[in-house]
């Protein structure tokens, strides 16, 4: 067969309804076709369709061609047979079965996040079975991105190509479908039928009596995030896509077809969870009365009703799990404990594969099942039924019980759902008469909605404040409780943020928290900072009745070290005051533009006949390359790296497992300038970021336990290669000329580590970090792009520093590493300085050193105090060997002086049975005169950069191997 003449994908359908079909496949030049189709086997009607070039791409320089029928004045409920003939005599057949004009039952398989759809055989049986109407897929089929033709063709195409010629797919874009292969293949045929918005990408349709609204939340949920994330505004574009998409939106579901059907159902990718989401999609779907919100994303199933008791789970948010791998798992928390800390309106958490939704006019049901290991095995995970009645809800056993005199009580009681259908458990509660209804359960700060399924019974706890001072009878059902509310305390505390801040003379915590005056009247109270338990700060502060006001202090720390800080009756938190001085063995740089690198951690480094390599086994083992000007590119640049990977990352490890990532984060946002990173199942992602858009690319598969060299090249026209000792494993295409790469200045490369996730803005980066097990032999940054063949003689000649050497930035082989420095404090006077003590020679005596150091058998440390009389000139001075521990060392022998300094020289070790590092903690100096007594400390990160490095000394960031398990990330996917 020619290879001009034969379908390259398809056929496949979309857009099902009563009345028509759409057929679509693909071909990689222009064909003679014809389509010929029928009721049952009488295939009696003939069309010729209509083809669109697609964008052209590295395989068809031209465009594919994308053909698209669409099968009208069809009959509803019918079984169909098509044929596509090929002028070259190839044929593909299919069947479909058009939809009921008024199906009493509707049977609807969802799915989402299906990337490298390892399910892709229990999912085909699956359909097989239940034979739904028809399949919604909520987004991210592509596992790198739109841009990628293969990545729709080898993760959905090929996977389940049987599938999609009988059973038609309603389709969304998710965050990785950005790009224009995903239009290709789904926007524009599905907007040849679809009531749309002028993209395409969002649309609806009615089915029976079931209103569906598919909304493309990208311009949001990725391009928004993406934005500031990055630290920028969203641009014009962006928010007038959001504004339209949300106006159309709004005019659908405001439509005499939602409003007068008996369910809606609005699917999109990003999910309740998402920051955007919830602040653009939650009101407009609870205003319009919709039932269900359907998306994905998160790779979780997470199930919400809203935190609105007037709405309960009359609107119902799930969000899918992934379909990519088999997976089977539910947390509903049992009513005890919060599942995401920030949404006390999350009631069930876990893991799935697939959604069927089964549609009749008094009842949506919505069974979310999942996959296990065992082939063609699965499991019902949650089901949600949704009713029209009112929910009723009963509540039995109450108890009323009063905690305090300042109004606090404790209502408990029984909870059962005599209804049908979900429902929210909201309690009556009326306060002296007044009316409060409650849908918040459980401890103080750890608060949660309750849900009951039909006939479920609970028992619930809920605490409750009554404010004013005086009498109140508090009533829930026939219970009553009559409490006196006297004085109540006088000040009461919540939101206490701690935020450290480096200036250049001192290491300051700026801490706030926002204090409530409970009274009618004016007060002046203390309010107390407590650092390790005692109060170290007080402010007396004046409120006026019931006023709030933030507290805010600011304390200077003088020695480095792990501390517990609290405001008031605040839980104390702890925070680290960066100190210790230490050697950071130095690679030194071969390319000759001075871009040394730093060594963390304990890493082995073995040196063989061929190569040196360093061994990143444990998770502070990484390689820096500091950020320099010099690092700056412009449009071109290229990333490779030699490594042995060890291991893929466990179940309870971050996967995106770094080669070589250079910006603030391997995702999510326009967070990076480079990425190379290694996927938990094996898969390499690459990428880079420019404007506000994360530009990522997937292909190739890690060589584990094999040396292996990893390259990134990427140019603006060329577009972006990846390869694997020197084989092409992915391409895309180039970008707009006037697009800016986001070269995140201020962030060094990494090697073997990186953050991972959104950016927090209260601690300004994500709230993990991921790490690489691995051996690294060699790291080399260009400043420009590498072809195929230029990437093969690297690897060819590894020793050599090769083809465009003269655009190489950066170049470790790991034969030279520093591992020496010295540092020397400023003179330092033992107080403030008299310029009088200069001719009245007043000199101080320095009496003792404290030191505190760790200092490993294999490192060294030796000190030289030294005294003069005009900070300049030495007038004496005494060595010192440095020994583990804390140690007191008498300052014999030294003259009285008006000024003192400790030079330090350290040397570490670097070899096969490890990284072995010398660290200074603290120097302590007693200083007194004839009247006066005083220490000197050297402690703060502060105090000894008012002294000199020379060589590999340096500090270790004190948080890169730190969680902060405060903050909720569910922005994933």
């Amino acid at each position: 067969m020619n290879s001009n003449f034969f379908i390259l994908n398809g056929p496949y359908l979309l857009d099902p309804a009563a009345s028509h079909m759409t057929i679509a496949w693909e071909t990689n030049s222009p064909v003679d076709i014809q389509v010929i189709y029928g009721e049952q086997e009488f295939l009696n009607q003939t069309m010729t369709p209509n083809f669109e070039r697609e964008i052209p791409y590295e395989d068809n320089n031209k465009g594919n061609c994308l053909y698209t029928a669409v099968l009208r004045d069809l009959k509803p409920d019918t079984k169909y047979m098509y044929q596509i003939k090929l002028h070259s005599g190839a044929m593909e057949s299919g069947t479909f079965k058009t939809l009921e004009k008024q199906p009493n039952e509707l049977k609807i398989v969802m799915l989402s996040d299906s990337h490298l759809f390892h399910t892709e055989k229990q999912f085909s049986d699956m359909v097989e079975r239940i034979k739904p109407e028809f399949i919604i897929h909520s987004g991210d089929i592509s596992f790198g991105t739109g841009y990628q033709h293969e990545q729709y063709v080898n993760n959905w195409f090929k996977k389940i190509p049987e599938l999609l010629k009988h059973i038609p797919v309603f389709y969304i874009p998710g965050n990785h479908d950005d790009g224009p292969f995903y239009d290709e293949f789904f926007t524009k045929p599905q907007a040849k039928t679809c009531r749309c918005d002028e993209t395409g990408r969002t649309y609806s349709f009615d089915c029976g009596k079931t209103h569906f609204t598919l909304v493309d939340s990208n311009s949001w949920g990725l391009f928004e995030m993406n934005a500031i994330n990055s630290g920028v505004e969203a641009d014009a574009k962006t928010k007038r896509t959001i504004q339209q998409t949300l106006n159309w939106i709004k005019q659908d579901l405001a439509s005499e077809a939602a409003a007068n059907a008996a369910w809606r159902v609005l699917v999109l990718h990003h999910p309740y969870t998402d920051e955007f989401n919830n602040r653009y999609i939650v009101p407009v779907a609870e205003a319009y009365n919709v039932n269900l919100v359907i998306g994905g994303h998160l790779h979780y199933y997470v199930k919400t009703v809203s935190i609105d008791p007037k709405v309960g789970a009359k609107t119902v948010y799930i969000s899918q799990g992934s379909t990519q791998e088999p997976e089977c798992e539910l947390d509903t928390g049992g009513g005890e404990h919060r599942l995401l800390e920030e949404f006390p309106e999350v009631v069930a958490m876990g893991k799935s594969n697939y959604t069927l939704l089964t549609i009749e006019e008094e009842h949506l049901q919505c069974e979310t099942y999942g996959f296990s290991q065992k082939l063609g095995n699965e499991a019902l995970v949650d089901r949600v039924l949704l009713v029209h009645d009112e929910p009723k809800i009963s509540i039995s056993k109450v108890e009323i019980r009063r905690i305090d005199n300042n109004g606090k009580v404790e209502i408990k009681g029984i909870a059962e759902n005599i209804g049908r259908g979900l429902a929210e458990v909201t309690l009556q509660l009326f306060d002296n008469n007044v009316e409060n209804i409650m849908n918040l359960f459980g401890p103080a700060d750890k608060e949660r909605v309750i849900v009951l399924n039909e006939k479920e019974k609970r028992s619930f706890t809920m605490l409750y404040r009554a404010v004013n001072q005086g009498q109140h009878e508090i009533k829930v059902q026939n219970v009553s409780e009559n409490i006196t509310v006297f004085e109540p305390e006088q000040l009461t505390f919540q939101y206490m943020k701690l935020t450290l801040d480096h200036v250049k003379h001192a290491s300051l915590l700026m801490a706030s928290i926002e204090a409530t005056n409970n009274l009618d009247r004016e007060i002046f109270v203390p309010v107390h900072l407590y650092i390790d338990q005692r109060i170290a700060e007080t402010k007396n502060i004046f409120f006026r009745g019931h006023e709030k006001k933030q507290v805010d202090f600011c304390y200077k720390f003088y020695q480095g070290g792990s501390y517990q800080v609290s405001i008031a009756d605040q839980l104390p938190r702890d925070i680290k005051i960066p100190g210790p001085i230490r050697i950071i063995p130095r690679i030194q740089d071969k390319s000759g533009q001075g871009n040394y690198a730093l060594l963390h951690g304990n890493p082995k480094v073995i040196t063989r006949p061929d190569k040196v390599e360093i061994c990143l086994e444990q998770y502070g083992d990484y390689i820096e390359i500091p950020a320099r000007p010099n690092l700056r590119v412009k449009n071109a640049f290229s990333g490779m790296v030699w490594a042995n990977v060890d291991r893929l990352a466990k179940q309870n490890e971050m996967g995106h497992n770094p080669l070589m990532v250079k910006g603030k984060s391997v995702g999510w946002g326009a967070t990076y300038l480079m990425r190379m990173v290694v996927e938990r199942a094996g898969g390499l992602k690459w990428g880079t970021c420019h404007d506000i858009t994360e530009y990522s690319w997937q292909g190739g598969m890690v060589n584990l336990n094999q040396w292996t060299q990893y390259t990134l090249t990427f140019d603006k026209q060329i577009g972006g290669n990846s390869y694997c000792n020197g084989k092409r494993v992915a391409h895309v295409s180039g970008i707009a000329a006037d697009t800016k790469l986001r070269n995140w200045e201020n962030e060094p490369i990494f090697i073997g580590y990186s953050y991972i996730g959104h950016v927090i803005t209260e601690i300004d980066r994500p709230k993990y970090f991921t790490h690489l097990p691995a051996k690294i032999s060699q790291v080399r940054f260009y400043k420009d792009h590498l072809s195929e063949q230029e990437n093969r003689q690297i690897y060819e000649q590894p020793q050599k520093a090769g083809i465009k050497a003269e655009k190489m930035a950066v170049w470790l082989d790991f034969h030279d590493i520093l591992t020496v420095g010295t540092h020397t404090t400023e003179w330092c006077h033992p107080a403030v300085f008299d310029p009088a003590y200069k001719t009245e020679k007043k000199y101080w005596n320095f009496k003792q050193l404290k030191t505190k150091a760790k200092l490993p058998l294999q490192a060294g440390m030796k000190a030289s105090v030294e005294v003069s009389d005009d900070g300049a000139s030495i007038k004496a001075r005494q060595q010192i060997i440095l020994k583990n521990g804390t140690n007191y060392i008498v300052l014999e022998g030294l003259p009285p002086a008006q000024y003192i300094r400790i030079v330090t020289e350290f040397s570490a070790e670097v070899g096969s049975e490890g990284t072995f590092i010398p660290e200074l903690q603290e120097y302590q100096i007693s200083a007194f005169n004839e009247t006066d007594f005083t220490e000197m400390f050297w402690s703060t990160q502060e105090d000894w950069q008012r002294g000199k490095f020379t060589g590999a000394v340096g500090f270790e960031p004190i948080d890169r191997l730190s969680d902060f398990p405060e903050y909720t990330d569910v922005i994933h996917g």
